[in-house]
């Protein structure tokens, strides 16, 4: 798998390269936060790679103590982001047009410490430590961020994935989740179509077996928003999970 660099590169490229186009923006915003949604392990990475990189800690004990810290817990966690890889590498090759290659320093110096497992290179890690560390004693001007640049977007997407989706996803929801963005636009039109179909023969069956006018009341207007519902990768999630709820 490739150094988590690349993919935090990749991700900052399309929500900067597409802002000026609105719909394409929403659209790629919309599906880098689904993955994010799908791997806890990717917000995490998501989120510490940013803070290294806009954090300042004065202290030079406390930012090495802190960047210890953050490296143990990355190094941990680092194989977990093979689940996610198939995920990124397809948003990434679908948006390749959007992905302009460049180098963070901050990111790759990052990547050293984490990814590197080759005991002839120690000085390598070494030097990357020192570097980050360097980095976060200095002092930078604040600039007052707007929440209409996309960087400053690309930053706190992973800090407020919480707060937009708020609980965690089950396991069959995340099974869920992960096979819809993987799919191609011709899958995705057909699957949605099986989907809808099995949902209202669902609930026109219990329709008819009810015996309940609120019931069936509740059912008519979860048909009616079932039918209304065009095709996308976010009806098609809700749609399954309407169906797994009928069950």
């Amino acid at each position: 798998m490739k150094n988590f660099s690349h993919y935090k590169n990749s991700i900052d490229s399309i929500l900067e390269n597409s802002f000026k186009d609105s719909n394409k923006f929403k659209k790629n915003l919309s599906i880098i936060m689904g993955t994010m949604k799908y791997s806890k392990v990717l917000r995490e990475f998501f989120t510490l790679y940013n803070e290294i990189e806009s954090k300042t800690i004065t202290n030079k004990e406390k930012s090495t103590s802190y960047l210890n810290e953050a490296f143990n817990y990355l190094k941990d966690r680092k194989g977990e982001l093979k689940k996610v890889k198939p995920i990124l590498d397809k948003i990434i090759e679908d948006r390749k047009e959007l992905c302009i290659e460049r180098k963070n320093s901050i990111y790759e110096n990052i990547d050293d410490v984490v990814f590197n497992q080759d005991v002839t290179k120690l000085d390598v890690v070494t030097e990357a430590k020192q570097k980050l560390t360097t980095h976060l004693i200095t002092e930078r001007k604040k600039v007052i961020s707007k929440i209409n640049n996309p960087k400053i977007l690309s930053h706190v997407l992973s800090k407020n994935y919480s707060e937009v989706y708020g609980k965690q996803l089950s396991e069959g929801e995340q099974e869920i989740l992960k096979n819809t963005l993987l799919m191609t636009e011709e899958t995705l039109e057909t699957e949605f179509k099986n989907i809808k179909d099995i949902s209202l023969n669902r609930i026109n069956s219990l329709i008819k077996e009810s015996q309940d006018e609120s019931l069936s009341g509740k059912l008519v207007q979860v048909k009616n928003e079932i039918k209304s519902l065009k095709n996308s990768k976010k009806s098609y999630i809700r749609v399954r999970g309407l169906l797994e709820d009928l069950k």
